[in-house]
């Protein structure tokens, strides 16, 4: 009853002062400077800052995405459940990375497992790994192979550089390949032509640590480059005892990009990136066959970086190329941890063959070899090993009545190393009845591949009473299949006025051969025990298993609303349901490391034309706990999120912010999955302080 009567409070106490602070604007407002104004076709006209445009003018630009079909497209036309995540809304959100963006996403849930660790995951399965998702920056992946997650901590480059980030939720396997299964987020960066001149970006905040970048670009006739740097220091969670943990991180990076205009039918883009740094880790093992369980404290170094080509190429009005490669590389010396290379090569082919017809065509071979650092409690074999996909796929689209009506099919054909080749059709189907009303639905089937600890790992998982060392040991299974899933999604857009728009979709996801390591009963499927010498110990192998069956459901909601030219409101609302059988001792759980209910609202007011006054309220329903080999998971309470900023823009370049967030919580846990890497730490309220100087404004892609 005390939570409901708080959240109702901190609602109430938002929105009234947002409204006062409204009407103080509403009272001031004036005509509309004619050099900020909006064409018809919802474009934004050369030379026009968006800093300087109103938020209803910012709504009434027409957002262009490419995630949901490979090829750029109108948001309100998409035949997806895709969200844009814009540079503006990265500015006004206050955020301090990627994985805070996120948060605003409606059918994602994002939070914290310690400082440099974070759970970013969509309509379930929300584990300790997040395998479902794959992540896209500038077309190259930064998914993993050894456990199908993202290293969040190293995705650490200026924001101010994030052009957009577009979140599809649901299976996206026909366009993007394998383990693209519950979703697919991706970022694009700003063209060096949109980044001129010198920019400077320092913060620095209490419970959260500090960061400073700056940034050049610079043109010689066809050819725009830019070039940053980057240092950045995370301060440690705190423990439930109230001391700090050791999870704190520091990490320094560096990189340039440049494009060049060949000629009115050929672009190329190079692009290169470097990074090092340490932290801290902490995460409960075994050293030794006679230690006991203990807490190992790790001191680690973390150093990478990639290189990346693109030459995009245009034959006629009907027909363009587009060739991607890179090449990255990354190691984190620390327990559980890899040493990784990876190279990719991709080629795409749009034709529109006919008014009403057009096709897309690609192939892609992929490449990557890791070495795993081993340790008495996680090891692999082999400990070096390379894995490779090779894949085609086509996507066919046909407008069965034109502006109305259109109808798209396609399907991805791969070979991977572990489970051989892999079929991920859709069928999708887009109705517009009206240029302010769409109606879309699909089907789809997606697969994720094993990642390698599922093939080649062993882990001790808990030591078993006795007089000689006994260990449950999860090992690989080579035979394993893929994951397999079979998804139906139907979603609805309507925009009835320049000042009001609503996204809203509902889902049901059916998934097979759900990978699990079964401890309910271990003895039923545990192999011959293995015996040890010097020391002595014993090994029981429980494998790692194709187990069952599962299912999620739910609806997502957005509605996006402008009271008054200087006032606009978000809400984002999700619900999810599913299936977690055998919930003690079972990983892979669809819905049990997820809250059930979820929304935010963000609110974006205009004070005057240089100062904002921005505040954002996150929901998040409890999660209930279980128990893993003995370890307690989850149990986390219902939590309210509220941040709050205000910040001063453009003044001779110079923007300044404040940002408090979480501002009435205390330490608190945001999600505690069983993990094998590091374990878990509470956070609690921060105040961030950043300054940006600008040499110039920045411009959009048209001037």
């Amino acid at each position: 009853m005390s939570r409901r009567i708080g959240i109702r409070f901190t609602l109430i106490s938002l929105f009234l002062i947002s409204l006062f602070l409204a009407g103080l604007c509403k009272a001031q407002d004036h005509s509309p400077d004619p050099a900020n104004s909006i064409s018809s076709a919802g474009q934004q006209k050369k030379s026009v800052n968006l800093a300087n445009l109103s938020l209803e003018e910012l709504m009434n630009i027409e957002t262009k995405v490419s995630s949901a079909s490979r090829q750029s497209e109108s948001l309100a036309h998409a035949p997806a459940a895709i969200f844009v995540i814009t540079a503006e809304d990265i500015r006004r959100g206050g955020f301090s990375s990627i994985a805070e963006a996120l948060r605003t996403v409606p059918g994602l849930y994002v939070a914290t497992i310690n400082r440099h660790w974070w759970t970013v995951s969509a309509r379930g399965f929300s584990d300790y790994v997040n395998n479902k998702m794959l992540v896209l920056i500038d077309g190259r992946s930064v998914y993993t192979p050894e456990f199908g997650g993202v290293y969040w901590d190293t995705q650490d480059f200026p924001l101010e550089d994030i052009a957009q980030i577009e979140i599809i939720r649901g299976p996206g396997g026909t366009l993007w390949g394998a383990n693209a299964v519950n979703g697919v987020i991706n970022i694009i960066t700003k063209s060096p032509a949109e980044t001129q001149g010198i920019s400077v970006t320092s913060s620095a905040g209490w419970n959260e640590g500090y960061s400073a970048s700056v940034r050049y670009g610079g043109r010689s006739h066809d050819l725009t480059y830019r070039i940053y740097g980057k240092a950045s220091y995370s301060e440690p969670g705190f423990l439930p005892t109230g001391g700090r943990a050791q999870d704190f991180m520091n990490l320094s990076s560096g990189g340039v990009r440049a494009d060049w205009t060949i000629s009115d039918k050929d672009k190329l883009t190079l692009e290169g990136q470097g990074y090092y740094g340490g932290f801290r880790n902490q995460a409960h093992g075994y050293r030794t066959p006679t230690s006991g369980l203990v807490t190992i404290f790790d001191s680690a170094t973390v150093q990478g970086g990639h290189f990346l080509s693109r030459w995009s190429h245009i034959f006629s009005e009907r027909a363009s190329m587009d060739i991607l490669g890179f090449c990255d590389w990354t190691d984190r010396d620390s327990f559980a941890t890899e040493a990784r290379s990876t190279c990719d090569v991709e080629l795409q082919h749009n034709w529109q063959l006919r008014p009403r017809h057009s096709l897309i065509l690609g192939a892609n071979e992929w490449t990557s070899g890791a070495r795993v650092y081993q340790s008495f409690t996680f090891k692999t074999n082999p400990v070096e090993e390379r894995t490779n996909i090779a894949g085609v796929f086509g996507q066919y689209e046909f407008m069965v009545v034109p502006d109305r009506v259109r109808l798209i099919a396609g399907s991805k054909l791969e070979h991977n190393t572990y489970t051989g080749v892999e079929i991920q059709p859709q069928i999708r189907g887009v109705w517009t009845p009206s240029p302010v009303h769409t109606v879309w639905a699909a089907v789809s089937r997606a697969v994720r591949t094993p990642a390698r600890h599922e093939i080649g790992v062993e882990y001790e998982l808990t030591q078993l009473p006795g007089p000689v060392p006994t260990f449950l040991t999860a090992v690989g299974n080579p035979k394993l299949k893929s994951e397999a899933l079979r998804a139906y999604e139907i979603g609805y857009r309507v925009n009835p006025s320049e000042h009001v728009s609503l996204d809203a979709t509902i889902f049901y996801n059916h998934y097979d051969n759900l990978t699990n390591v079964n401890l309910s009963n271990p003895m039923s499927v545990a192999g011959r025990p293995i015996v040890h010498q010097n020391p002595t110990y014993v090994q029981i192998p429980v494998p790692w298993q194709n187990l069952s069956a599962g299912q999620t459901h739910g609806a997502e909601l957005y509605v996006k609303v402008a009271p008054i030219k200087r006032w606009q409101l978000a809400t984002g609302v999700t619900e999810l349901r599913g299936n977690s059988v055998n919930l003690n001792d079972t990983l892979n759980l669809p819905v049990a490391n997820t809250p059930r209910h979820q929304f935010n609202i963000q609110s974006r007011l205009n004070l005057s034309r240089r100062l904002d006054f921005d505040s954002g309220l996150y929901h998040y329903g409890g999660i209930a706990g279980y128990r893993f080999a003995g370890n307690v998971a989850q149990d986390v309470p219902v939590h309210n999120r509220l941040d709050v900023g205000i910040s001063f823009h453009q003044v001779r370049g110079f923007t300044f912010s404040v940002w408090g967030r979480d501002v009435t919580a205390d330490q608190h846990w945001e999600t505690r999955p069983f993990l094998f890497t590091t374990t878990s730490s509470e956070t609690g309220r921060m105040m961030v302080f950043k300054l940006t100087w600008q040499s110039q404004a920045e411009k959009g892609k048209d001037d």
